[in-house]
């Protein structure tokens, strides 16, 4: 007697919804105490403003309850990593740190942009201070301490800086140029107070245009079209 047997579906994994751009943490394992998730918060927000490198935490009860139960802790990262498109295009150095409670599993996965540079201290950064922690239970201090790790290890690089807009330096120019005309204008003319309050006013507006630019692409969030391959290190306890 023949037996057939239907060609079992293969579910495509789903992934948790993106944090909003307030938060750089999505605790879906209810695992990060309150103070954690604020320090969390601070270090992730001043380095993305900083150096515009984001790091992002995921905390899951397991892969089976995104349909990936086939999956790999290193497969299932770099997913969501390319799903969520952490870091951005023009500077693609993003950093995720993932803990799926159930599996016991945890991975930190970086963009395309670190090259395979950092994966030794990735690794370090995982047995010697996530896995070691998680091992006590201690899993809201390893997270923090994970977010710690990468933080110190992306600021210690040489990582180029972030290019500022084409157009921030033609304004600077082009208002430096109309200030010395309008001055010499007053100086040859005749002081006069609406010219004084032009210089005025174009100083302001330069100050706001530049501090925009400066913030270009740092507080507006972490997720910009960025792809996983430049590194990773998993653990499990």
């Amino acid at each position: 007697m023949a037996i057939f047997c239907a060609p079992e579906a293969h579910a495509q994994a789903t992934f948790p919804a993106k944090p909003d751009k307030a938060h750089f943490y999505v605790d879906e394992a209810n695992l990060i105490d309150a103070p954690d998730r604020d320090s969390i918060d601070k270090i992730a927000g001043e380095l993305l403003k900083e150096e515009k490198v984001p790091i992002l935490v995921v905390t899951i009860a397991s892969m089976l309850n995104y349909g990936a139960a086939g999956y790999s802790i290193e497969r299932y990262a770099q997913e969501l990593f390319d799903n969520w498109g952490i870091g951005f295009k023009d500077r693609n150095y993003g950093i995720l740190l993932l803990v799926s409670r159930g599996d016991r599993k945890a991975r930190i996965e970086l963009g395309a942009g670190w090259g395979h540079t950092h994966d030794t201290q990735s690794q370090q950064v995982m047995d010697k201070l996530i896995v070691s922690e998680f091992k006590k239970g201690n899993y809201s201090a390893g997270i923090l301490a994970g977010v710690g790790g990468p933080d110190a290890m992306a600021r210690g690089l040489a990582l180029p800086k972030a290019k500022q807009p084409w157009w921030v330096p033609v304004v600077f120019i082009g208002g430096i140029v109309l200030v010395v005309g309008i001055i010499y204008s007053l100086f040859k003319n005749g002081q006069k107070g609406w010219g004084w309050a032009l210089i005025a006013a174009l100083g302001v507006l330069l100050f706001f245009i530049l501090r925009a630019a400066s913030k270009s692409g740092g507080s507006g969030g972490s997720f910009g079209g960025g792809s996983s391959g430049g590194g990773r290190a998993s653990g499990s306890w």
